[in-house]
């Protein structure tokens, strides 16, 4: 039924799109009044995913495996695409839940020839360093993981031999063992603003020029700590920030 009435919808130039509840402590704007989150909604149709095979194989088999949605799983696959002109430069992922992205992230390395190794990063117990400026957190959650799942995700059924699994608090207690390395690209999907910031002042001297790192929840309500990290570096003259629609930050090192 559902099926028909979107279908009908549809037929007279409207959709129907299930949107994200807010939270009922959404603050509004001093100076304009108007809210700083509302439910976003692009009107552009081109749908490239739709005709990318191995991104659609891909992102089925990691279903259940991450929280991501499909715009933004394909945005981090055509990213990798695009880091693999770079000539060096190892990728990374800080929060990995049970490894879905980090399995595309790995699988588009793979593909695109990507020699340097997928390093996945996570502490297999929850949000970490969760503060007040984390409205939704206060440290544990998306705890229902563990080291052996992502295994079995990466080694068993998606076959991938270029990842190296570092358990532990990043960078505190597993940093010194990438310490050497650089990097093209860094996902970041840790929730939560010192963990983040903790992150990106012991990655940035590391990424290589041209090099990409991507916030998952700068656009999120709930993640305002998040927000508030990317937003610090707008300033800074050694990067551009760029605000996805799609919810992603990325940052450009120049």
């Amino acid at each position: 039924m559902k099926a028909t009435i979107k279908r009908v919808v549809n037929r007279l130039g409207f959709n129907i799109t299930r949107i994200p509840r807010l939270r009922l402590s959404v603050t509004r704007i001093r100076k304009t009044g108007r809210p700083e989150y509302e439910p976003v909604v692009p009107s552009a149709t081109y749908s490239p995913w739709n005709k990318d095979n191995l991104f659609q194989a891909v992102f089925t088999s990691i279903q259940g495996f991450t929280m991501v949605d499909k715009y933004r799983c394909f945005e981090l696959w055509k990213l990798v695409e695009q880091i693999a002109k770079l000539k060096n430069g190892n990728i990374i992922e800080i929060g990995v839940w049970r490894g879905g992205t980090g399995a595309l992230i790995a699988k588009q390395a793979q593909n695109c020839g990507i020699q340097d190794r997928v390093i996945l990063c996570d502490t297999f117990t929850g949000v970490v360093k969760a503060g007040v400026g984390d409205p939704i957190y206060g440290g544990g959650e998306h705890a229902d993981t563990s080291r052996q799942v992502v295994e079995e995700l990466i080694l068993t059924h998606m076959n991938l031999n270029n990842v190296e699994i570092l358990e532990g608090i990043f960078p505190d207690e597993t940093g010194h063992r990438v310490g050497g390395m650089q990097f093209r690209f860094c996902h970041i999907d840790v929730d939560v603003y010192q963990s983040a910031k903790d992150i990106v002042d012991w990655m940035w001297d590391k990424m290589v020029p041209g090099g990409i790192m991507v916030y998952d929840d700068y656009g999120f309500d709930g993640c305002q700590g998040i927000t508030k990290c990317v937003e610090e570096q707008m300033m800074c003259k050694d990067r551009l920030v760029i605000h996805n629609l799609n919810g992603h930050a990325i940052i450009l090192k120049l």
